[in-house]
């Protein structure tokens, strides 16, 4: 009799047994849910230039398409700075004017023959001339100094006046000077140019003539690549004189006016994405081997509780936490947990940043 009660309790503990183990496997197979509030993608937009502020466009609360202008700049410095960079890519692409060219030849013919003149010394006929200005003063000294010593004899006899004396004596002097004047201009003539005037005179024809040659050749490749270069930095630049929304999104933040002085690389807006919302949820470590991403989810909000959105699994954290305080599931706060971030779809535009969320994690295939 005791065999035969033995073996329906040891049935009874068998069928519970599978019992308790189909029912885990049933549990394991169930979907994850979450909660947690819905989140924006946060875009801080600005100028690399900076600058005064001329209009704003836009005002908190706007929707805005991507390329949508916000913020205008004054730009008047941007446009002479552009205008500037666009003539010097124009002038070293097409080279000198013929006229550009033409002056600079001229100068350096000009330089050439200063040079080759201090080079070569001073022509043989203002050697000539020279000497024949000094015998000339030679003369009137002579002529004037007789005349004085003439007037001097008479004078010492008052056969004539003072004055006369002294005038005489006057006119020999001024003709003693023009005579020494005569003089050094010959012996320069017969010296020649200095040395630092010729290395002078040479310096300026070879500068002039390495100028020409830059005309007659052109601009360089480099010359041509740096002004292309300087080109697209200042178009980049005038490209920044306005804030445009680079995607489509809502104004978040905007507390500038127009004729505020802005740095440069400044965060002047906050902008919320509209097709890039999520929601973030905590997964037990228990059970974040059953969480892929790419994995499907439903989303319900409290805005919303008769409709459904999807979603999916766009990351989850690679490194465990404690489960954050403000957040409520049914496992014990205590346990550790993996941050997932479940992306919502939704075109209607409907879901907002800040409101609640439940997430369904459906099971992955």
């Amino acid at each position: 009799m005791k065999r035969k009660l033995l073996i329906p309790v040891v049935l009874g503990a068998a069928l519970a047994a599978m019992g308790a183990y189909s029912m885990s496997w049933f549990r394991r197979d169930t979907a994850l849910e979450g909660s947690g509030t819905v989140e924006a993608r946060n875009i801080r937009v600005g100028s690399k230039v900076g600058g005064r502020i001329d209009k704003v466009l836009v005002r908190e609360g706007d929707t805005v398409e991507a390329g949508q202008v916000l913020i205008s700049f004054d730009d008047k410095e941007l446009q002479a700075s552009l205008a500037q960079s666009r003539a010097n890519a124009v002038k070293a692409e097409r080279g000198f004017r013929p006229e550009e060219i033409a002056e600079a030849r001229a100068a350096a013919a000009q330089a050439k023959a200063e040079y080759e003149q201090r080079r070569n010394g001073y022509r043989q006929e203002d050697i000539d001339a020279a000497e024949a200005d000094l015998d000339r003063a030679t003369a009137d000294e002579v002529r004037t100094r007789l005349d004085f010593q003439r007037y001097d004899s008479l004078a010492q006899k008052d056969l004539v006046s003072k004055q006369q004396r002294d005038t005489a004596e006057a006119n020999w002097k001024m003709a003693a000077a023009l005579k020494q004047n005569a003089q050094h201009k010959l012996d320069e003539l017969k010296r020649g140019y200095r040395p630092e005037e010729i290395a002078s005179a040479e310096a300026r024809y070879h500068q002039t003539q390495a100028t020409l040659e830059k005309f007659e050749h052109g601009s360089r490749p480099e010359d041509i690549a740096a002004a292309r270069a300087a080109l697209a930095y200042d178009e980049a630049r005038y490209r920044e004189r306005q804030v445009v929304a680079p995607s489509a999104a809502t104004v978040e933040v905007l507390d500038v006016r127009p004729g505020d002085l802005i740095a440069p690389n400044a965060p002047i807006a906050t902008l919320l994405e509209r097709d890039q919302i999520y929601v973030r949820i905590y997964i037990p470590e228990t059970e974040i081997g059953r969480v892929r991403v790419g994995q499907k989810a439903e989303i319900r909000v409290d805005s919303f509780p008769h409709q459904t959105f999807s979603g999916s699994v766009e990351q989850i954290n690679q490194q465990a936490e404690f489960l954050p305080r403000n957040v409520q599931t049914r496992e014990e706060r205590v346990h550790q947990v993996f941050g997932v971030k479940v992306r919502i779809d939704d075109s209607s535009r409907r879901v907002l940043a800040g409101m609640a969320a439940d997430v369904k994690l459906n099971p992955a295939s």
